[in-house]
């Protein structure tokens, strides 16, 4: 097939924790072996958390608490912090050569700016934060601080993104809630984990119309609508890593 500039999919389909991870993996994969350049947008099945690859999670969050509440719990192939994501939030990821930018800081930076004006097209007064500060691992959620370039509404970031390098590709993925998640989150903080005062943060339009919003202008900017045989061969790809982010071990490794 000739590749246009990029492939959106919107993956109407609400899938699992582990799953949206392999998925998210099987397109770095395939970025780094063959150029393919694919925007993602998609749910989550079920209230699920997920963590990031090196986050001290067992420090941080009550595993036992979690489980009991039926959140369905992943580690990302991305750094960065927790992160909740409702059955009402949706995730975008962006999976391409990292050639395409050259520099992991300025993909964070365009991928938002495309993010910002499609807010800005429903009536939201979004801005990129400035550079305040280096990422950490310190205990918390993604949400808890801005590090720089986040997509910031009403002064509180509404997207929280991670990235990670696989290969010659980069895998860029982020949670748009919505609405405020913190409270939700310090439910399954561990008692000695200190949580950071609830920022009030403006509530997004319904979340078919920031889809809407994003898939517009994804398609002004040079993207064409994935076809089947793409999205069918990801899915059969993505079977490889479903073990993997299945496993306990890997989700809390530390």
């Amino acid at each position: 097939m000739n590749a246009p500039a990029f492939w959106i999919w919107d993956d109407t389909t609400a899938r699992p924790a582990w799953q949206q991870m392999a998925i998210d993996r099987a397109l770095a994969d395939r970025a780094a072996h063959d150029g393919t350049i694919v925007h993602r947008l998609y749910r989550w099945e079920g209230h699920s958390m997920s963590l990031g690859a090196n986050e001290s999670a067992r420090r941080t969050w009550d595993r036992e608490r979690l489980e009991r509440h039926a959140v369905h719990c992943v580690r990302r192939p991305t750094g960065g912090r927790g992160v909740w994501h409702d059955v009402a939030d949706l995730t975008y990821a962006v999976t391409a050569p990292m050639t395409r930018w050259g520099d992991l800081r300025i993909a964070y930076r365009v991928i938002h700016e495309q993010l910002a004006r499609a807010f800005r097209t429903i009536g939201m007064a979004a801005e990129l934060a400035p550079a305040t500060r280096r990422p950490t691992l310190e205990p918390g959620a993604c949400f808890d601080l801005s590090v720089g370039g986040e997509v910031m509404v009403g002064g509180r970031k509404t997207i929280g993104s991670a990235q990670a390098l696989i290969g010659t590709a980069l895998l860029q993925h982020g949670a748009i809630a919505p609405t405020d998640r913190s409270r939700t989150l310090a439910r399954f903080r561990l008692e000695s984990v200190a949580s950071s005062a609830d920022i009030p943060a403006p509530d997004l339009p319904a979340a078919a119309n920031v889809a809407d919003a994003i898939l517009a202008t994804w398609l002004a900017e040079g993207g064409s609508k994935a076809p089947g045989e793409l999205i069918d061969r990801t899915l059969i790809e993505s079977a490889e890593w479903q073990n993997h982010f299945q496993d306990p071990a890997w989700t809390w490794r530390r």
